[in-house]
């Protein structure tokens, strides 16, 4: 008996003593306390054992273990890198740390919270911290039709981002171009339509994300594709919604849109209805929201870009400041009015051009309605440039402080423009001063060989010189055609409405039809053309209104305008107004079509085509 006492006496001491050395080994390697963060606020995990967000790698990335943040567990003593996120499903094991990058849902509908790598060693007294952070946000895409479209059954909304994937090991964004696409039934023609991307956040990397809907009919295939013109962040746990109209087959981009930010979901008063616009090709649109000039001097500092297209919001005010020594082709466009809209509104200072070693296609002006703020439209002071086109489309400039085109050279051919076309363009309240509206060169040949002015009004406040001035010193070619055009001078009654005077030019075409001059003259004052020589001209079917007389025409007898029946202030709706809606249809200037056809509104007429040489 007593070597039995004996032998289990030393036996429970034996196991006594294996006790107290196993709990002393394990007893600094119990992770005790366990605090996890989302987003900086406090996070429980309340779904069980099953939930094992904590992923836990040695030092150097090999996997260890993948435990639940609900119960305490033990670890040998050393280094470790763990790792903490809401979607555990997401990170592969067993798999080494340095390997492991999360990819963009190819279906994007996943949400990820994933911490950085955080470093903890035994012996554990400390809390084991881990801040998992919000890594994606949602792009949400929501149709503001109104009206469906049945030539299609299916959408397919394509999100390019620049961000591709996660990285575990050092909490870096993969910055790789990658497509994700989503395909939606339609049975409303795109009515109601929405569509949420859960993607990789781009915001804290610079980056956005651009979309592009395809339309699919029922074979699948595509019948139509548009891109939303701009591009989008995302904003990491946020929603940023783009509401934008998909029916407006005939464009071929979809430009008119909203955009929101807001987690809450839609307002419907944030929901713009308005159809899409249509932007030409080659055209960077400008948004009301955007600095017009900054985009515009960026565009032309930039080696890349070989001319300067912008397009602009119609009824939308803009900025453009001055531009000085424009070394490429510059096009301004605004949208074409739509029933009740009003001109793209543009405020500018003064322009010059100086590109000496290569012709510069064009300067273009369409559907604006133009204030400038300095003296002059273009201002040069010995700039060197050689022009193609400079011209005017649908433009309206009011009280213009003196010129066009204000021009000094200190060198012959220095400065050229081979034409100058102004066309369906209204100016008004024109002041020249000294200088006619455009004044050419008097020292140094400086040739404008071709102008038109055509389908347009020109209306003086204050204009003492000339339309055209300053030719006495070009050479070369010169072509003027002035058609369609209403006239009416205001004040000084001693103006002269064309003054060309060229001596030197090769030939000098000059055309002359259609046109309607108006004003007060008193007796003996007042020149409607002074010419010199001429090679071929052309005076046909111009009429003055009843009791406008100059002191001196400058042409033949025949070549005089008619007078109308009517005078000045019963054959316009609103002279003092400044609108010469001719109001009686039987006036001969509305059953003829005389003049500038905006003023006659049932009256239509062919559009300029301009030569690819010389306006003849």
């Amino acid at each position: 008996m007593r070597n039995i006492f004996y032998s289990l006496t030393g036996i429970m001491l034996l196991l006594g003593i294996t006790a107290c050395s196993e709990e002393e080994r394990y007893a600094t390697s119990v992770v005790k306390e366990i605090q996890l963060f989302l987003d900086d606020e406090p996070w429980a995990v309340n779904t069980g054992a099953s939930n094992k967000p904590l992923f836990i790698y040695t030092a150097d990335g090999e996997y260890v273990a993948n435990y639940s943040s609900l119960y305490r567990f033990q670890l040998a003593n050393g280094s470790y890198n763990i790792i903490s996120t809401t979607q555990s499903d997401s990170i592969p094991s067993p798999k080494n740390l340095n390997d492991i990058v999360i990819h963009q849902d190819p279906t994007a509908k996943t949400k990820y919270a994933i911490s950085a790598p955080v470093t903890y060693k035994s012996p554990f007294d400390e809390p084991l911290t881990v801040r998992m952070y919000n890594r994606t946000g949602v792009l949400r895409l929501k149709s503001t039709d109104r009206k469906s479209d049945k030539s299609y059954s299916k959408l397919r909304a394509v999100v390019s981002s620049p961000i591709s994937g996660y990285k575990l090991s050092d909490a870096t964004f993969v910055k790789a171009p990658t497509d994700v696409q989503r395909e939606k039934e339609t049975t409303t023609g795109g009515v109601n339509y929405t569509d949420d991307f859960v993607l990789f956040q781009t915001q804290s990397e610079g980056g956005t994300v651009s979309v592009r809907i395809d339309y699919l009919d029922k074979n699948n295939t595509v019948i139509q594709s548009k891109a939303i013109d701009g591009t989008f962040p995302i904003l990491p746990d946020d929603t940023v919604q783009v509401a934008f109209a998909l029916n407006n087959v005939d464009e071929p981009i979809i430009q008119d849109y909203t955009v929101t930010i807001a987690s809450e979901g839609w307002n419907e008063e944030d929901i713009n209805p308005e159809a899409p616009m249509r932007i030409p090709d080659g055209y960077r649109y400008v948004s009301p929201e955007e600095n017009l000039e900054s985009i515009c001097k960026s565009m032309l500092a930039d080696a890349s870009v070989n001319e300067v297209k912008l397009f602009l919001k119609a009824g939308a005010t803009y900025k453009l400041g001055t531009q000085t020594e424009i070394p490429k082709a510059l096009y301004i466009m605004g949208q074409t009015p739509g029933d009740g809209e009003a001109l793209a509104f543009m405020e500018m200072g003064n322009m010059s051009i100086n590109c000496p070693d290569a012709i510069i296609e064009a300067f273009h002006f369409e559907n604006l309605k133009i204030k400038v703020t300095t003296s002059d439209f273009f201002k040069f002071k010995n700039q060197a440039f050689h022009v193609a086109t400079i011209s005017w489309k649908n433009c309206e400039i009011s009280d213009l402080v003196r010129t066009m085109w204000y021009q000094e050279v200190d060198a012959d051919q220095k400065q050229i423009a081979d034409n100058i076309v102004i066309e369906d363009c209204r100016f008004l309240g024109l002041n020249s001063g000294g200088s006619g509206l455009f004044g050419l060169s008097t020292k140094k040949d400086a040739p404008v060989h071709n102008f038109v002015f055509k389908n347009s009004t020109f209306h003086a406040n204050n204009l003492s010189k000339a339309l055209i001035t300053g030719l006495g010193s070009m050479t070369g070619e010169l072509n003027v055609t002035v058609e369609n055009c209403t006239f009416v001078s205001m004040a000084p009654a001693a103006m002269t409405f064309f003054d060309l005077n060229p001596k030197n030019t090769s030939s000098f075409n000059l055309i002359v039809r259609n046109n309607l001059f108006s004003g007060v003259c008193e007796a003996g004052q007042g020149t409607w053309f002074t010419t010199r020589n001429i090679t071929d001209k052309t005076f046909e079917n111009n009429y003055r209104t009843n009791g406008f007389v100059v002191a001196n025409w400058g042409v033949d007898t025949a070549e005089i305008p008619v007078e109308t029946a009517l005078p000045m202030e019963t054959l316009f709706k609103d002279v003092a107004g400044r609108d010469f809606t001719i109001t009686d249809k039987n006036s001969e200037v509305y059953t003829n079509g005389i003049g500038d056809p905006h003023w006659i509104k049932s009256v239509s007429y062919t559009h300029l085509t301009l030569p690819t040489n010389s306006l003849v």
